[in-house]
């Protein structure tokens, strides 16, 4: 069934229902949205109360960018990936004019395909038949960004996207998110749908955002401290505003254009160079840019004064922490 033809409620209810899948008691849409001041603000909302999601998404969509996580998140407190069993869907963004001609050509129909406001550029979904680990959608996005020539960047599992019935706020006017296409029936078997991709790259060389190591994700302070809006960490620390594309001179090297990227998921990455021989390659959560600006390492006894420095600058108390 295409998405022509549908209103933009609708679309988003089709939308947030392909995310959902089988959802259960426990998960949960991440909702995230734009502010003002450049932060993010966010809200859980089950994933069993599509309306919900759908009413709040679409009070916010006429004033500021709405993202919402691909894969739904079991828990209320982080939306990273610690907050992720395991997921439905694969996904690439193509951000290419072509874009939809090179997927014409592919062998595996899409489940759906969004437009995301920007000319040209799409976001792409495959659903599977079962459910695959973190370590096998993001090579399975990998491969899939290599053959269709996607956004190698945009491949992690705690990816958030705009929802179609919302609209795009870096152009003027803003630009509609459009549902194009979806098909319920268009269901795969990983290894069907990647038997013939490129070999998977790997991680090393693709800047998908990182998070904080396990051990720390499980202390309600360090919930806390990721839960800080890029932006707003890059403000306090750096005394730095993102620009509209949400990047921002990098402090780490000599840096003339804009080249350390934020992203909605509270994550950080630095496309830029030293020099022409070494890329800077800095990226990571909050624990990782506070370390960097205070030449800290972020093990052991060193993480425990990051985390103790870092709840003082934020005025977080490290013994009694909202949530715990």
């Amino acid at each position: 069934m295409s998405g022509a033809g549908q209103c933009p409620t609708g679309e988003l209810l089709i939308y947030l229902g392909m995310l959902a899948g089988e959802a259960k008691l426990g998960q949960f849409f991440d909702v995230r949205w734009s502010t003002p001041a450049g932060g993010m603000n966010r809200r859980f909302i089950s994933a069993l109360r599509a309306q919900d999601a759908v009413r709040l998404i679409t009070r916010l969509a006429s004033r500021t960018d709405v993202y919402v996580g691909v894969v739904l998140r079991e828990g209320r407190t982080y939306g990273g990936k610690a907050a992720i069993g395991d997921s439905h869907l694969l996904y690439i963004e193509c951000d290419e004019p072509d874009a939809a001609e090179r997927l014409g050509g592919f062998a595996y129909a899409p489940s759906m395909i969004v437009a995301s406001g920007s000319p040209g550029h799409l976001h792409i979904y495959w659903c599977l038949q079962g459910r695959a680990s973190t370590a096998q959608v993001e090579s399975a996005n990998r491969r899939l960004a290599l053959a269709l020539r996607g956004d190698p960047a945009c491949v992690d599992i705690a990816r958030v996207l705009r929802p179609p019935s919302t609209l795009n706020h870096k152009h003027r006017p803003p630009l509609a998110v459009r549902l194009l296409e979806h098909h319920t029936d268009a269901r795969y078997e990983l290894h069907e749908l990647t038997y013939d991709l490129p070999e998977d790259p790997g991680p090393s060389d693709v800047p998908a955002a990182q998070p904080v190591r396990r051990r720390v994700e499980r202390a309600p302070l360090d919930r806390e401290l990721l839960a800080i809006p890029a932006a707003e960490y890059v403000r306090v620390l750096a005394n730095a505003t993102p620009n509209r594309a949400g990047k921002i001179l990098c402090p780490f090297h000599e840096d003339t254009n804009p080249s350390l990227q934020l992203y909605p998921d509270g994550t950080f990455y630095c496309y830029g160079r030293h020099n022409k021989h070494r890329a800077c390659r800095k990226g990571g959560t909050i624990f990782d840019f506070a370390a960097a600006r205070w030449g800290m390492g972020t093990r052991g006894r060193d993480f425990l004064e990051l985390r103790r420095r870092l709840a003082s600058v934020f005025a977080l108390n490290p013994t009694s922490v909202r949530g715990s």
